[in-house]
């Protein structure tokens, strides 16, 4: 029977079509993983990113009012609204000088690190 069988193969035309159909729903299935590997790493990146947000607009709230209950302080104990608020802003002056300091190791790599853990969680794990 020509055309059933292909001598040289060994293998039935049909038997390529199954396998190729088989590779197809393979690529398919892996393409819908992938895309939902994605997405999962994009929803805990962007709620990851709005928690930060609102933190830090909460945490900037909470700063400014006990910068000015420590400004108003220090003005009560210098008698100087002016050496009050000074003191404060240099204060200010002092952490960022030691921030531009260790940015790098107090701010860049804690960053990359969290980053790193939301989108390859599995290999975070394995770290532990």
């Amino acid at each position: 029977m020509p055309g059933l069988y292909d001598q040289s193969v060994g293998i039935m035309p049909e038997e390529i079509n199954n396998i190729r159909k088989d590779i197809q729903e393979y690529i398919e299935v892996r393409v819908d993983l992938l895309r939902l590997h994605l997405a999962e790493n994009l929803s805990r990146l962007s709620s990851s990113a709005v928690s930060a947000v609102i933190l830090g607009y909460l945490l900037f709230f909470i700063l400014l009012f006990l910068s000015f209950a420590a400004g108003y302080f220090f003005a009560s104990l210098l008698h100087s609204n002016e050496l009050g608020f000074l003191c404060i802003a240099g204060f200010y002056v002092l952490v960022l000088l030691i921030f531009l300091v260790l940015r790098k190791r107090i701010i860049e790599k804690p960053i990359i690190k969290s980053v790193m853990r939301l989108l390859f969680p599995k290999f975070s794990d394995n770290e532990k």
